[in-house]
């Protein structure tokens, strides 16, 4: 498997690996793919399609769009040259880039692999998702983003049924943490990634 940061591999090869292994929104990952067709393919400079052409491409909204170029300014894979100009028609202009703490990502492993639930041992398909401080670009914070771990840690939550209400993976950890002493899973920081990188049993 390619790793992002093979500088021996071509630059297109390494980012399309890189929003293949994310685990983040689906838009995101989507959106990085298409804009990868309007950056130069050896370095991710010179990359300018407008967000409506991205929207018709990828079938998401405009509003999508926008959050895509958020967290992937966010997480410093997109940095924005210059700004376009909406009466010319000019669309922003981004530099695509692999940042050097890319291993740091909520990513998969290398092998691709299932993740094995913390709370009850199975095997399962981890949930990617994030979220954006969708601020002011000069503003503190701006396109800081954030990843709900527990989704990519434990399995999904049962559905409800008639009669029974099964705790979640999650619920029953807490639970275990509890009985021990030990801190919940709201009560960590740095700690719950860790327990990502335990899940995940598979690292680069």
């Amino acid at each position: 498997m390619i790793r992002p940061d093979d500088e021996e591999k071509p630059f297109i090869a390494r980012w399309n690996m890189l929003a293949r292994i994310l685990l983040v929104e689906s838009s995101v990952k989507h959106i990085a793919r298409a804009a990868m067709d309007y950056a130069d393919f050896d370095d991710g400079s010179n990359c300018r399609p407008s967000n409506e052409r991205l929207a018709r491409e990828t079938g998401y909204n405009e509003r999508t769009v926008r959050f895509a170029w958020s967290a992937l300014r966010g997480l410093g894979m997109a940095e924005r040259v210059s700004r376009g100009t909406s009466y010319l028609r000019q669309a922003d202009e981004y530099w695509l880039q692999i940042p050097e703490h890319w291993a740091n990502f909520p990513i998969l492993g290398p092998h691709g692999r299932k993740f094995t639930c913390l709370g009850c041992g199975k095997l399962f398909n981890p949930v990617g998702n994030c979220s954006v401080n969708e601020l002011p670009t000069d503003a503190p914070g701006a396109d800081m983003v954030r990843y709900d771990i527990a989704k990519m840690c434990f399995c999904p939550a049962p559905r409800k049924t008639k009669g029974r209400d099964d705790a979640s993976c999650l619920a029953g950890w807490n639970q275990a943490q509890r009985k021990a002493g030990s801190p919940l899973w709201n009560q960590l920081g740095l700690e719950r990634w860790k327990l990502f990188r335990q899940a995940r049993a598979d690292d680069w």
